[in-house]
């Protein structure tokens, strides 16, 4: 046993991210909590990096689980927990509802802390992988408020639902074991939930210390929510931000010039340090070899930059820097790259190279040498695996910052063909690199398909910190489909993945003004969560050293944390309750960390 300090019996009750409701003609599946289960219902809890089929008998579960919530979290942090009810008969409206939780230092834990979504099932009648259970899988998560409202909350008999109980952790918190209870009521019967919450000492940032790029495709608003605006778009960007996950796209009112993006911008960073990387506006035209980034596009956006950045400064921010967080996506002409595409790559990186270099020299050069270090390291993401063939430099052009898929960074040889890159000297201001998923790769490297298992979706993060990845992709949130009758809440979207693109549902079928959240899209938000809570055990361990003189390998002494969680890039399925156990753990690590270092390096020396 490594961590002697960690109490491993607590492992089990751990208890991860958001969950899921039942919806209309489909069949839906409950969880109830109560001390033992009866006759006529059965109530158990889940891990939050579970997903259980709603037409699935799950006995050996059922039996081995009672109905006790157990959550572990930091402050401001979002960590749930679902509670699973199966009846024996048909459950015509179901209910719950939390109470204050107490500590046993006598603080208390307020209801309003609390978020209920009921778990939303959609049917899996296709599949890429022929092994995949085809049936009901736990997607959406309404709030269970709507999910009355709208007269959905109804069990068949021998189904499961999902109750996901979300604590929502203040920054204020006071750190001990809050005990409790919550009430559910099925048909009018009441049954008390025991509620367990142990919140520990140390705090999740309000910043964000991974680079991330998702889509959110506007023009799809239409076809689910039924119609559009700019203060829609606005939800759904905040809906992302709020989650720690950037967005690639913008409201249209934000975009309509250069200037008015770089004001928005300004504001958006100004008052939201959540905002880790954001895509810089661009347009397209024509050359010999097909479409070619605008060089125009790439000089007024950056001018448009610098001199609001500049301004600022002269009006008295001395901090404020625009440059930093930014980064170019090309993906509409340089989308993995073959053929005379790779030519385009070196094309398009040597115009935003040269652009950087002419305003950073305009700008910056003497004044700025902050803004002027930022403005050339903009980053241009290329989604694309490491090939000799993309290599380049300042003056010939090639890939800057390399995006693979996650399956490219599977064995050590291929980890270090980035690390490589990421340590080069070809240029000045050297290269990065990110990874991507989409309908590819598929199982069994990580996805965020919705017949895939809900774990990979959350260690994902994990790898990434383990692996120093430096920023993820994604294509698109809110796939609806291209036509006009589609039907996102009673068809699985498919193109060659399960809801692959569709991380959201459109909030308007249960009169919710934004989208509404997926199991998946919660895993991801948690998991960035985590990743932050390995960020700032690393952040103490190198502390550490330069306080100290010491030279702790940080990637040495976290390395037992990952262990039993994936080998390479393929994480271990059906391992909610190890991954519970290292979560606590890390959590656990953090706290120490957070009181005394010393100590923190000697619990994970073991």
């Amino acid at each position: 046993m490594k961590l002697k300090s960690i109490n491993r019996a607590l492992a089990v009750f751990l208890l991860p991210i958001l969950l899921v409701s039942l919806f209309a003609g489909c069949s839906q599946e409950k969880e109830s909590a109560a001390q033992e289960n009866t006759g006529s219902v059965k109530l158990w809890y889940a891990y939050n990096t579970e997903n259980f089929m709603q037409d699935v008998e799950y006995s050996e579960k059922m039996e081995a689980r009672d109905s006790t919530l157990r959550l572990h979290a930091v402050r401001n942090d979002a960590e749930s927990v679902q509670l699973m009810i199966t009846p024996d008969k048909s459950i015509v409206s179901y209910d719950m509802t939390m109470a204050e939780l107490k500590s046993n230092k006598g603080d208390t834990f307020a209801p309003e802390n609390f978020e209920l979504f009921a778990v939303y099932y959609a049917e899996v009648t296709e599949s890429y992988n022929n092994d995949v259970y085809y049936g009901f899988y736990p997607d959406a998560l309404v709030p269970l408020e709507n999910y009355k409202t709208s007269h959905y909350n109804y069990i068949d008999a021998g189904r499961n639902q999902s109750i996901m109980v979300q604590a929502n952790v203040p920054a204020d918190q006071a750190p001990g074991l809050y005990t409790g209870n919550a009430v559910l009521t099925l048909d009018g019967e009441t049954y008390n939930i025991p509620v367990e919450l142990k919140i520990y000492e140390a705090e999740i940032p309000v910043e964000n210390h991974m680079q991330s790029g998702y889509g959110i495709w506007f023009n799809q608003l239409s076809y689910g929510e039924g119609y559009a605006s700019n203060e829609l778009e606005q939800a759904y960007w905040d809906f992302l931000v709020e989650r720690r996950t950037m967005p690639m796209y913008y409201p249209g009112n934000y975009t309509t010039s250069y200037e008015t993006f770089a004001d928005y911008i300004a504001e958006q960073l100004a008052e939201n340090p959540a905002i880790s990387s954001y895509r810089l506006m661009h347009t397209y035209t024509n050359y010999e070899l097909g479409r070619i980034v605008d060089e125009n596009s790439i000089r007024q956006m950056l001018t448009a930059l610098a001199e609001k950045n500049v301004a600022l400064r002269e009006a008295g921010n001395e901090t404020i820097d625009l440059f930093k967080k930014a980064y170019y996506y090309l993906g509409d002409v340089v989308d993995e790259p073959a053929g005379t595409a790779i030519q385009r790559v070196r094309d398009c990186d040597l115009i935003i190279t040269q652009c950087k270099q002419e305003i950073a020299d305009k700008y910056f050069k003497d004044k700025y040498p902050d803004l002027y270090d930022s403005c050339m390291r903009i980053n241009h993401l290329v989604t694309a695996a490491y090939n000799p063939e993309l290599v380049g430099s300042d003056t010939v052009g090639g890939v800057q910052t390399w995006c693979p898929q996650y399956s490219h960074w599977h064995s050590e040889g291929q980890r270090q063909e980035y690390y490589n890159r990421m340590t080069t000297e070809d240029r000045q201001y050297g290269e990065e690199a990110w990874w991507y998923g989409c309908n590819n790769p598929k199982a069994p490297y990580p996805t965020y398909h919705l017949d895939d298992d809900l774990i990979g979706t959350r260690v994902l993060f994990w790898m990434q910190h383990d692996y120093g990845v430096q920023g993820d992709l994604y294509y698109c949130i809110n796939i609806v489909n291209h036509t006009d009758n589609a039907a996102p809440w009673s068809e699985v979207y498919y193109d060659d993945a399960a809801n692959d693109g569709r991380l959201t549902y459109p909030g308007s079928e249960f009169g919710i003004f934004g989208p509404i959240s997926t199991l998946r899209m919660e895993s991801i938000f948690q998991g960035r969560e985590d990743y932050e809570c390995l960020w700032q055990i690393q952040q103490a361990i190198l502390a550490y050293n330069e306080t100290n003189g010491t030279d702790y390998n940080t990637d040495e002494l976290m390395e037992y944390l990952y262990e039993d969680l994936y080998s390479g890039v393929i994480p271990e399925r059906d391992n909610a309750e190890t991954f519970a156990e290292r979560r606590i753990e890390m959590l656990e690590i953090l706290e120490l960390m957070m009181a005394d270092p010393a100590a923190g390096i000697e619990a994970l020396e073991g």
